[in-house]
């Protein structure tokens, strides 16, 4: 019995003391637990583009690739590339397209180009970024988000989306 009264004097003594650190260092426990996610720098090009943009190029299509990384990527990109830069180039008879020229060829109404823009699934904050070859897009529809999806592009389950969506690349 007082093995047992000691073991919950020891538990009530030891909370406040957790509960104190919790206040005191609320952002280090948080920094714990966050993964920092790696963001590129990428060029198409010499393009800068949407990393979700470069599904809308296929893999045929591609010439090279080059990967720069630490201070070779900062000294020619500045801070933008501190995660790396990635400088992919086309073959040279790969026609490439902003998002205008999907609007055009897709003949997507002005009312419709006002909505924010969705490829693969991935919300494009920066439209200016997307560089697209058509002959690669599928389709372009307007949709409103999954409520259920694991990643949400907005909290209005109401708000409506320009989605691209690219064709499938045949499994090699």
């Amino acid at each position: 019995m007082l093995q047992l009264i000691f073991s919950l004097l020891l538990v009530g003594c030891s909370l406040p003391s957790f509960a104190q650190q919790e206040l005191i260092h609320p952002k280090a426990r948080q920094n714990q637990m966050m993964v920092k996610s790696l963001q590129p720098y990428i060029q198409l090009n010499g393009q800068q583009i949407a990393q979700p943009s470069v599904a809308l190029i296929a893999p045929e299509n591609i010439e090279s690739i080059k990967v720069l990384k630490d201070e070779h990527a900062t000294n020619t990109f500045g801070d933008k590339a501190k995660d790396g830069a990635i400088l992919i180039k086309s073959k040279p008879t790969v026609k490439l397209d902003n998002l205008q020229g999907i609007y055009t060829r897709f003949r997507i109404p002005a009312d419709q180009q006002i909505l924010r823009v969705v490829i693969n699934n991935q919300l494009i904050k920066d439209t200016s970024l997307i560089l697209a070859n058509l002959d690669q897009v599928e389709k372009v529809e307007v949709v409103k988000q999954d409520a259920t999806a694991p990643v949400r592009w907005s909290l209005n389950d109401e708000e409506t989306f320009l989605h691209i969506i690219p064709k499938p690349q045949p499994k090699q």
